[in-house]
């Protein structure tokens, strides 16, 4: 979260970590940069805490020209 480690990783302390940060209440956005070796349900896990969270805004970073198609 704000690239800082979580020492707790499950869907509650996600949803807190989240909560706390999203310093623009319900309209924050939540970006999640998942790089090729992160598993499928990490990212699953971030997208159901951010619900949680009730933030609902949930995108990914937007890729460079040459990255694109990859």
């Amino acid at each position: 979260v704000n690239k800082t480690p979580l020492a707790e990783r499950s869907v509650e302390a996600v949803a807190e970590a989240l909560g706390a940060a999203a310093t623009g209440g319900k309209d924050s956005v939540i970006i999640i940069s998942a790089d090729a070796s992160a598993t499928h349900q990490s990212v699953i896990t971030v997208m159901e805490a951010a619900r949680r969270a009730g933030l609902v805004q949930i995108t990914s970073p937007p890729q460079s020209a040459g990255q694109a198609g990859r």
